[in-house]
């Protein structure tokens, strides 16, 4: 009954192809985002504790699986306008679509929390981060205060909307495998060459905040064009999935793969908040910490994407459980409204002193009230856009 309840929740994509068990990758996305940001472990406290501490750690992974899902989606219906026209390059409603999804809930959480840091603080280096927020400046310039930690995320999917029809008018006229494999090695190559020349020569390890090289470097490695290696990877398996279209019968194996992707993001989890207990690579990222974190999480991901190959299998019927799909629908909007009331709630209720309610009201209640708050908006405020935004396609 919520599974049926769901398709009411959903969107139509353009290409009449919904995909189940993405809602579910992008509930995994999301669930990893908001533990990083809220829940805490002691590692003296034993080695199950140590091991989800490692976990939530790397629970900032879940942006690059993001990242990765959009690569895919979003070249999809372009991958499906080539195979059928060489020349195609421009899928019609691509940026209403686009800024309809991003920029409503976008511009609505900017205002909710200028009210809401207002009556914190009435200080108006808030209204500065927020205009900045809000035009985009805050991708080259440094802010006055931080206003939301999840912004940066956005300016980065912008820049792959922005691009994406341009690459595909760059190699119009060339078939499926050829356009992705062009796509592939620009977006993987042009940033990791970017990152390169933007780290400061003769320095291994970034000092930590506040150090001003710290604030530099993390300004300038998520700016045009360091972060859209992830989307390359979805690029990629779009290639593969359209070039596939018509044996998804004979391929269903191929979403083995996907069990090798939830493998990858285990181990990477548990390593990666190993280093970063071990090398401190959280607060003093290396070069090397840099480019791993980059590669391991998006090749988890890209293998993730296998499991849409057979709906059916075990790995595919998980991550469309409905409770995890309700998640990922909503993922966009829980992503912008969490961190603020997170770090609030962490502000002013201190230290839990070994006390589980304590514990559980400094983290788990800012979860739910935003995560409530977040299925309002998305019900009542973005779904409507995007509705209507459907409905004039199809008028169109």
């Amino acid at each position: 009954m919520f599974s049926r309840a769901l398709k009411r929740w959903e969107i139509t994509a353009s290409t009449g192809s919904h995909f189940d068990v993405l809602d579910g990758l992008r509930g995994m996305a999301i669930l990893l985002v908001v533990v990083y940001h809220t829940l805490y472990t002691n590692p003296d406290s034993g080695p199950m504790s140590r091991l989800a501490g490692y976990v939530i750690t790397a629970g900032w992974m879940g942006v690059p699986i993001f990242f990765v899902l959009s690569g895919f989606l979003i070249s999809y219906p372009f991958f499906k306008g080539r195979k059928s026209n060489p020349a195609f390059w421009y899928q019609r409603g691509y940026a209403l679509r686009r800024v309809g999804k991003i920029l409503p809930p976008f511009y609505l959480s900017i205002i909710i929390f200028i009210l809401f840091y207002w009556w914190q603080f009435h200080d108006a280096d808030y209204l500065t981060s927020a205009w900045k927020w809000a035009t985009g400046l805050a991708n080259f310039v440094e802010i006055p205060v931080p206003f939301n930690l999840s912004y940066w995320s956005l300016i980065v999917e912008s820049h792959f909307y922005i691009l994406l029809p341009l690459l595909f008018w760059l190699v119009r006229g060339r078939p499926v495998r050829e356009s992705a494999g062009i796509l592939f090695l620009i977006l993987f190559a042009v940033p990791l060459v970017a990152r390169q020349l933007l780290w400061p020569e003769g320095v291994m390890m970034a000092p930590a905040y506040p150090d001003p090289l710290a604030k530099h470097l993390a300004l300038v490695l998520a700016r045009f064009p360091c972060q859209l290696d992830y989307f390359a990877w979805g690029v990629a398996f779009s290639g593969v999935f359209v070039m596939l279209d018509g044996a998804r019968e004979q391929v269903r194996v191929l979403s083995l793969f996907g069990y090798l992707g939830v493998a990858l993001l285990l181990v990477t989890l548990i390593l990666w908040g190993l280093w970063a207990r071990q090398f401190d690579i959280r607060a003093c990222p290396t070069r090397w910490s840099v480019e791993l974190s980059h590669l391991l999480p998006a090749l988890a991901a890209f293998l993730l994407l296998f499991f849409v190959f057979d709906p059916q299998s075990l790995g595919s019927r998980f991550f469309a459980l409905a409770p995890l799909r309700f998640t990922g629908i909503v993922s966009y909007e829980w992503f912008l409204f969490h961190g603020p009331l997170v770090s609030w709630f962490h502000d002013h209720f201190g230290p839990t002193h070994g006390s589980l309610m304590a514990y559980g009201w400094r983290t788990v209640a800012p979860l739910v009230v935003t995560f409530g708050f977040s299925v309002l908006v998305y019900r009542f405020f973005s779904l409507p856009i995007l509705n209507a935004i459907r409905d004039r396609l199809k008028q169109a």
